[in-house]
């Protein structure tokens, strides 16, 4: 896509490395989606600035991509600039903090099932009474790198999210879930960029009003630099196992594929349809009987009806059919409106 030669050379300044018209399948856990009309790789904070100022300026789509989970990308690509935020530096700060506020815990909705990596409560254990520590971080950082390094100076906290393929500022907008933990849980404060003001401002843990898979940036869009995180000093090895084995029952899970695609149910929900459990795989399997069912390459996994896979060669439209499908069947035959947790990017039309 040719864009303004004046923006071109501005990003170059930027940005170490410019690619024109790269594949979005390249960069997203579920390998589908059209190409980027620029992306670029930030390796600190001030890139991310100044690349999302320089859009703002050019009125050019911007998108920040993690590690590409939860995402569908359009056949069509995206007719913008992708920055691939790579700035991962962190530090354990001052511990003596004032941590006396409890944080603001987000409800679970859990689904207790027969098969290995359903189960949870027996990893579950609570680190309470460990002493808390606050390590910045920026938005870019793995969660499973950041986690891995953290227990090298015996930090832990994050064992819950092993195995999951997100960074921080993705794991913040999506309050990403790991067993009965929430990434929200562990936010003390962040620094966020609103690119229309050209400003940043640090806000603490309530600003970001958590809830189930989901944050206030959703509706303002503003992108996380930098975050505190409340961990703590506990037992490493206790944590390191636990790590082991919830990353073990997650890898049983469809790997090319967005993570899940809906929602588990609400506690209402569950009651007034009278299901064992409000998981999302448990409808769509047994009660709306679409595991399976397939649209090119794009299948509901034979092996979590939670998940969508990409068998080789899947288009967006084959993934965003299969999705329709189940959510109009919800809507029609039990009278549910499923809630994604996916998110889109660029123009879905036939």
């Amino acid at each position: 896509m040719n864009l303004p030669p004046v923006f071109d050379a501005a990003l170059a300044k930027i940005f170490a490395s410019v690619k024109i018209d790269e594949p979005l399948s390249l960069h997203t856990t579920l390998g589908v989606g059209g190409p980027a009309a620029r992306l670029v790789t930030a390796t600190n904070v001030e890139q991310i600035q100044n690349g999302l100022r320089l859009a703002h300026q050019f009125n050019l789509p911007v998108f920040i991509l993690g590690w590409g989970s939860n995402l569908i990308v359009s056949d069509h690509g995206f007719a913008g600039l992708v920055i691939k935020n790579r700035a991962q530096n962190w530090q354990i700060l001052d511990e003596t903090v004032n941590l006396k506020t409890t944080p603001q815990k987000t409800l679970a909705r859990l689904q207790p099932q027969g098969e290995d990596y359903y189960q949870i409560d027996d990893l579950m254990y609570s680190e309470d009474d460990s002493s808390p520590v606050i390590v910045q971080v920026e938005s870019g950082a793995k969660i499973d790198t950041l986690m891995k390094a953290l227990f090298k100076p015996g930090i832990t906290g994050l064992q819950w999210f092993a195995g999951i393929p997100a960074t921080v500022g993705g794991a913040i907008y999506m309050n990403m879930h790991g067993g009965y933990h929430f990434f929200g849980d562990f936010v003390h404060r962040a620094l966020l960029f609103d690119a229309k003001s050209s400003e940043a401002k640090e806000v603490d843990q309530a600003y970001f009003k958590f809830d189930y898979d989901d944050s206030i940036l959703h509706k303002t869009r503003e992108t996380v630099l930098w975050a505190q995180l409340r961990l703590f000093r506990g037992n490493v090895e206790h944590a390191q196992a636990t790590a082991r084995e919830w990353a073990r029952r997650k890898a049983l899970q469809p790997q090319r594929s967005a993570g899940c695609i809906f929602r588990n149910l609400s506690p209402e929900e569950q009651k007034r349809l009278n299901l064992p459990t409000p998981s999302i795989g448990y409808l769509v399997e047994h009660v709306l009987k679409l595991k399976g069912i397939r649209r090119g390459d794009a299948i509901i996994s034979p092996r979590h009806a939670a998940f969508i896979e990409n068998l080789g060669q899947a288009r967006a439209q084959d993934v965003k059919a299969l999705i329709d499908l189940v959510a109009t069947k919800a809507r029609t035959e039990l009278r549910v409106e499923l809630h994604e947790e996916v998110e889109y990017l660029g123009e879905f039309y036939e």
